[in-house]
């Protein structure tokens, strides 16, 4: 398996959200400034994935929840499936 790193263009930038990194980082920043954590982590999350013009409120209620401190991520061949 190779280490190299592979990078692709966004190909939903421009229709699914804006095309424009600071105004897509300040839309993401806005929608999660407004939600407020629950009182534990998340163990798992149920997000809607369409436009963020369509969903980018109400993913930003599922993803706050989420505390990458406590968060496990194995590699894909560390995995038994």
């Amino acid at each position: 398996m190779s280490n190299r790193v592979v990078c692709r263009e966004a190909s939903h930038a421009g229709s699914w959200y804006t095309a424009s990194g600071p105004q897509l980082n300040a839309q993401l920043e806005g929608w999660l400034s407004q939600v407020q954590s629950t009182k534990r982590p998340a163990r798992a999350i149920i997000a809607p994935h369409a436009g963020y013009t369509y969903c980018g409120s109400c993913a930003a209620h599922a993803y706050k929840q989420v505390d990458p401190s406590v968060t496990l991520r194995r590699a894909m061949e560390d995995r038994n499936v």
